[in-house]
């Protein structure tokens, strides 16, 4: 069956389930192909690229697939008050804050952002700190299944002995593996995404938010939307900022995808026009200025493949909890 489908169609995928969302006849075609990925790497030991075992490599070591110390995992907060759960578990909830917004320049704005915004509305905020460990979806959805049930339980135990009543993600991959994967692995606690829980607290009056005009498009990113459903949450939220929504052609459950899920966010794409540049393009034929994402793979892809399309100066990617943060009413 390997050899039928070949090998490059099996590692291009990025699991973004469109093809599910289509098919007459409701063939689930992500299981099946991240199963043979999974004989692909524990059977014949392959992966798509020698970045993709740097990549598992370095989380075995450090727990992250950036190759970056884990001592550091907590640096992002440094300034903001915010304690892991070990040095006080007294929170409201606590923040799975993932690789991307752990370490990656970029997306650790999103991280400070959303705890800006927790605070505004009295919410108290833990993370793991140097205790967290990448949720493991992507070595999970590349084939290396033992790699993620030992990075899953690491996270498990530290969560259960947490005592936490709610976990809330910034990223829609953690997201989705934490309130649907874990839950076979012992995980019991409620997840929300943050796109979710901010527009709870925008409902409830615990979170004020000034309306400033905002011309943007907004991008579906595929765990958030096809994997679970969630496209009104987001858009409320870019409303209540004072944004004006264009949509772009293929939205909601039609949307087009990053390129980096299926745990691609660790790969070179070598064949083919490159997705996140067909998406840029996209996002640009709306005539907005601002392309708004959701996830961190997503925000990470739209930087580069802006700069690739070569409309960096008229196409500026952002994501909401950053918009919400400059808004908060004084």
């Amino acid at each position: 069956l390997i050899e039928l489908i070949g090998r490059d169609v099996l590692w291009s995928c990025t699991t973004c389930r469109a093809c599910q969302e289509i098919c007459p006849a409701a063939i689930e075609h992500v299981g099946k192909i991240v199963e043979l990925r999974r004989s692909m790497v524990l059977m014949e030991g392959e992966f798509p690229g020698d970045e993709v075992m740097a990549a598992m490599e370095a989380t075995e070591v450090n727990g992250n697939p950036l190759g970056i110390g884990y001592a550091t995992r907590g640096d992002w907060a440094e300034g903001l008050g915010v304690k892991t759960v070990g040095e006080d578990g007294d929170v409201d909830i606590l923040y799975f804050v993932g690789c991307y917004a752990s370490f990656d320049k970029r997306n650790i704005a999103v991280a400070r952002a959303f705890i800006q915004l927790c605070q505004a509305a009295g919410i108290r905020v833990g993370i793991l700190g140097k205790e967290e460990k990448c949720c493991g979806e992507p070595m999970r959805k590349m084939g290396n299944e033992y790699l993620y049930q030992t990075l899953a339980r690491e996270n498990i135990e530290l969560i259960n002995a947490a005592g936490v009543q709610k976990i809330v993600t910034t990223c829609p991959h953690c997201y989705n593996t934490l309130a649907k994967d874990y839950r076979d692995l012992g995980l019991e606690v409620a997840v929300e995404p943050y796109t979710v829980f901010l527009e709870e607290l925008i409902g409830d009056g615990r979170l004020q938010i000034k309306a400033d005009d905002l011309a943007c498009t907004y991008h579906d990113s595929c765990y958030l939307g096809r994997h679970n459903d969630i496209y009104d949450p987001p858009r409320a939220l870019l409303r209540a900022a004072g944004g004006t929504i264009a949509e772009m052609a293929k939205n909601r459950a039609e949307a087009f995808c990053c390129s980096a899920g299926g745990g691609r966010i660790m790969a070179e794409e070598k064949i083919g026009e490159r997705i996140n540049i067909r998406r840029v393009r996209m996002a640009q034929a709306t005539g907005a200025g601002v392309l708004v994402s959701n996830c961190p793979f997503c925000l990470t892809m739209f930087e580069d493949g802006v700069k690739g399309a070569g409309v960096e100066e008229s196409l500026r990617p952002r994501d909401i909890a950053e918009i919400l943060a400059e808004r908060i009413a004084k």
